[in-house]
Formats: structure tokens, C-alpha cells, sequence
């Protein structure tokens, strides 16, 4: 515990310096990045981000806390040559380019508590952990029960809620990813044996996706500086540096298109509760390929599903 441990990527890092056209990297060939691998890969890592739903509509009031571990589970195209080349790993057959092991789902975990406030309303604040990857993130959530134990008087009414969501990713040097989301969630309560309560919902999801590249050097094996040899008689106010060798791979920096997105979102989730101990459930689906939503995205994209599942303390 007293030693630095050496740093080392994990197999889900995504590298953007992978995502180049075929010849970079050799002489005589202008290193270009290959967008439409990119609009694959984190289009699919965005929409593993999308914030899980595993709340029914009521509340617990003014006193209500929850404390509770929640992981989700996302399924990727990990078959894809876009992801081998874009996630960190071992090489595949001598091309330390490509990884040989690509995961099929993305797995999330992470620590979520939710305070309960006046009128219908609950704010809750989260960070989580990408599982064999080195990346963590943020989120935030507020809740506001619009219809909330109505079973007499104006008639029968069942639980009904909006959620504003968000996830955002923290730690990584090539992107950014934030993903907010607004729900609509419907449920009703049943007690069993008038100890467990169990609470079914539906739920309907619009998550937007944003996307940003970060300066990405194609080339990173190649000091571009060294290359160069800028002259230091390069005036300050002047044209970019004069290099007095082989300046080539200072083109090789290049910054990927920004993604903006609308995913459509399905689901339904059960929450069952015995005294304070509560177990939470949920499935996601993609109503319409991302493609048909965002014409820059590649058509041969598949609808996403997701599974949510948490275990905590409701007091």
C-alpha cells in the first residue's frame, strides 16, 4: 500500500489511436481516422452509459432514504472489427493493433442513494464503475411523483413520475461521454401477507447521448515532437512550428466528430420490498436503431437491451 502500483489499461479501455485508416503509420501515408468505426463503438459505449431505471414512480416521503448497489448489463456487437480494434488488450494473432477478447456486454456497478423531499419530489446522486475497464462515473437524479396513492376519493389513480437523469464519464484523456435521460414511469403497489410489498412498473425512456473527442494522436508510438525538430527560432506570433526534420506526424492529430443522439427506450421493473431490505429489477429496450434516429450513426447498428438489477436499504 505504500508502493505506486504501475499503470496499465484495462481490457475495455477504448484507445480512439486505434481507429485509423488502413497505412498509418508507414512511410508515405497521411494517417486519416476511421469515423465510422468510431460512430460504432461510442455509439454502443454511450448507450451502455444511459442511466438504469431502478426506481418504481411512488416515493417514500419527506424521511425515505435509499441506500442501495445497483449494476446494469449492456449488450455491445464485442464480435465487431470495430471493437477489437478499438478496445485495449492482448494482440490477436501478432497484431498488438487488435484485441484478441472483446466483452459482448458492458457491466456497470455502482453506489446510489436517494433522499426523499417535499411535494413528491427525490433527489438522488450516484458513482459507478465500468467492470474490466478503468473508468468511473458520475450521475445525478431527481424524481417528482406527480400521482402518488390516489385509491379512493377521485378513484383509482396508479403511480405515475418523471425522472431527470444523468451519467457522465470522468477520467479519460481521449473523450468525453454524458448521457442525460427524462423517463415517465408508472407503477402500483400490491402488499402480500401485509409484510412484502411488491411494486411492478412500466417505463418509458428518451436518453440523449453526447459524444466529444478529445486531441487523439493516431500515431502515439512515434514522438511527433522528436520527428519535428522545431527550430527554436519559431517566432511566437509566426505560422506553426518550422521543423528542421521530418514534420509528418504532426498531422497525425486529429479530433473525432462530436456524436449527438435521441435513444427511444422501453421497459418494465419490479421492486419488492420486506422492511427495509428492497431488491429492484428492470429490462431496457431499444424501440428503433440508433441509425434511424441519427443518420450520421451506421445503419448496421443493433437495438441495445439492458438489465438492471439492485439490492439495498430503503428506510
Amino acid at each position: 500500500m505504500l508502493t505506486a502500483a504501475p499503470a496499465s489499461a484495462q481490457d475495455m479501455n477504448i484507445a480512439l489511436s486505434r481507429l485509423s485508416l488502413p497505412g498509418c503509420g508507414t512511410e508515405g501515408v497521411t494517417c486519416q481516422r476511421d469515423d465510422d468505426a468510431y460512430r460504432s463503438v461510442m455509439s454502443e459505449f454511450a448507450g451502455a452509459m444511459i442511466p438504469p431505471v431502478l426506481t418504481p414512480a411512488g416515493t417514500r416521503g419527506v424521511r425515505g432514504i435509499y441506500v442501495g448497489f445497483e449494476t446494469w448489463f449492456t449488450g455491445i456487437d464485442g464480435a465487431s472489427e470495430a471493437w477489437h480494434r478499438a478496445v485495449e488488450g492482448d494482440g490477436m494473432d501478432g497484431d498488438a493493433s487488435r484485441s484478441r477478447f472483446v466483452d459482448g456486454v458492458i457491466s456497470w456497478g455502482r453506489l446510489n442513494v436517494r433522499k426523499g423531499l417535499p411535494f413528491g419530489f427525490e433527489l438522488g446522486t450516484n458513482i459507478a464503475y465500468m467492470v474490466n475497464s478503468s473508468y468511473w462515473a458520475l450521475g445525478a437524479e431527481i424524481r417528482w411523483a406527480l400521482f402518488e396513492g390516489f385509491r379512493d376519493g377521485v378513484g383509482w389513480i396508479p403511480d405515475v413520475a418523471v425522472r431527470g437523469a444523468v451519467q457522465t464519464l470522468v477520467g479519460d484523456g481521449e473523450f468525453n461521454v454524458t448521457v442525460p435521460s427524462v423517463e415517465l414511469i408508472v407503477s402500483q403497489p400490491f402488499v402480500i401477507a401485509n409484510t412484502v410489498e411488491v411494486v411492478p412498473w412500466v417505463v418509458g425512456q428518451a436518453a440523449f447521448p453526447f459524444v466529444d473527442s478529445e486531441l487523439v494522436d493516431l500515431t502515439p508510438q512515434t514522438s511527433s515532437f522528436a520527428g519535428c525538430d522545431p527550430d527554436p527560432l519559431t517566432p511566437e506570433t509566426g505560422p506553426p512550428p518550422i521543423c528542421r526534420g521530418m514534420g509528418g506526424a504532426l498531422n497525425d492529430n486529429v479530433v473525432f466528430p462530436s456524436l449527438r443522439s435521441t435513444r427511444w427506450r422501453l421497459g418494465a421493473g419490479v421492486q419488492v420490498r420486506y422492511e427495509w431490505f428492497t431488491l429492484l429489477g428492470n429490462f431496457m429496450m431499444d424501440l428503433v436503431r440508433p441509425g434511424d434516429g441519427d443518420g450520421s450513426l451506421p445503419d448496421h447498428l443493433d437495438r441495445q437491451w439492458q438489465v438492471d438489477v439492485a439490492a439495498g436499504l430503503t428506510l
